[in-house]
């Protein structure tokens, strides 16, 4: 139950969106979803935000189907409409596999054309890209940016692309190529060049990098080792700054038709001491994120612990005492209509603090005197 008190600390974590930082004063994007901005910002009960803090590397990871691509539109869309005119992105589709109507869901396009775009195709063309479009933002303007690479796993590298065409022309010619088929060269780009310093650049410039990238199966990993792995080498794990995993957890709607997908959200790495939370995410595919279906589930407990099932207690839900009580469709309806979200947030994240308070581990200063 969520106290008073809770309540009024909640009220104090929702201010002005536009003036959102934290005590290093840094600048907070959020993701479309509240439970998630907590999971991965730790929120403001904390001494932090709601959201990725600029100078964040983010990686995002999972199997095909975790909707990787659809988090990162909502990510850009709701810091679209979050700092208007002062909000830059580009979003760099190194696959061409993007399908979302951005301009059904979200009222504007995403993916406009560009004349004369750069195209990325290597990690030295990332390089590039990245760095000259950090060179446009002018945070002392008020301008912040997001940057999605979508994916890390399409790209490819300079000597491997040189590769490819001398292996084309030999077989063209009649020849054999035996100069392998794999190349380091992109891993050690990465690790040795493009990300030193670039938290730091990112961090200056109000603005964060977003990664997608892909799981595979980990062929030859034996009984212990890892079962799924991701491109990239070691590199990108010790530099991102926040890694959050999503699995598939369910899919919504007739059996052979399904309408939406069920997430779960794992914050792996995160810039504040609450490591490891985690949120179900639900994304309706005609409509994206559902932030406040997932806000009602959380705050009264209508979903199992295990396999998310709902609940036989989401048929009679009372808002407040003295009101009729609602099945959940109802409540969500009633909440929206009734212009009820900021309330409804600021129960959630009242609800999430009162968690943390009483699994809290407080002990004395260590090396204080006695």
């Amino acid at each position: 139950m969520v106290t008073d008190t809770q309540l009024k600390e909640a009220k104090k974590a929702i201010t002005d969106p536009t003036k959102q930082t934290d005590i290093k004063g840094r600048v907070y994007f959020t993701t479309g979803h509240t439970l998630l901005d907590l999971v991965v910002g730790g929120g403001e009960g904390l001494g932090y935000g709601m959201g990725y803090a600029s100078g964040t590397i983010l990686r995002d990871h999972g199997d095909s189907g975790s909707a990787k691509s659809f988090k990162a539109a909502e990510l850009v869309a709701a810091n679209y409409y979050k700092y208007k005119d002062k909000f830059k992105w580009r979003y760099v589709d190194v696959e061409h596999g993007s399908t979302l109507d951005t301009q059904f869901l979200y009222g504007f396009n995403m993916f406009p054309e560009i004349k004369n775009d750069f195209e990325v195709v290597t990690v030295e063309d990332w390089d590039y890209d990245l760095n000259a479009w950090l060179d446009t933002l002018h945070p002392e303007n008020g301008d912040v940016g997001i940057y999605v690479l979508d994916s890390l796993d399409a790209l490819s590298d300079e000597d491997t692309e040189e590769r490819k065409e001398k292996r084309r022309k030999i077989i063209g010619k009649g020849g054999n190529f035996d100069e392998g088929t794999y190349s380091m060269n992109s891993q050690k780009f990465l690790s040795q060049e493009f990300f030193r310093a670039l938290a730091s650049k990112l961090e200056k410039k109000n603005a964060i990098l977003f990664v997608i990238s892909q799981e595979r199966d980990n062929v030859g990993a034996g009984m212990y080792g890892k079962k799924n792995r991701q491109t990239g080498g070691r590199a990108k794990e010790f530099y991102e700054t926040v890694r959050i995993s999503s699995k598939v957890k369910q899919f919504i709607g007739a059996k052979d038709r399904p309408v939406s997908t069920l997430l779960e959200i794992t914050g792996e790495k995160t810039r504040h001491p609450r490591p490891f939370r985690k949120t179900l995410l639900t994304i309706h595919f005609m409509a994206g994120v559902d932030s406040v279906a997932d806000e009602v589930d959380f705050l009264f407990d209508l979903r199992t612990a295990d396999r998310a099932e709902l609940k036989k207690c989401s048929d009679s839900i009372v808002w407040e005492d003295g009101m009729p009580p609602m099945d959940r469709d109802s409540l969500i309806k009633w909440v929206r209509e009734n212009k009820k979200k900021k309330e409804l947030k600021e129960r959630v994240i009242a609800k999430w603090e009162g968690i943390e308070k009483a699994i809290e581990v407080v002990i004395p200063n260590k090396y204080a005197d006695d």
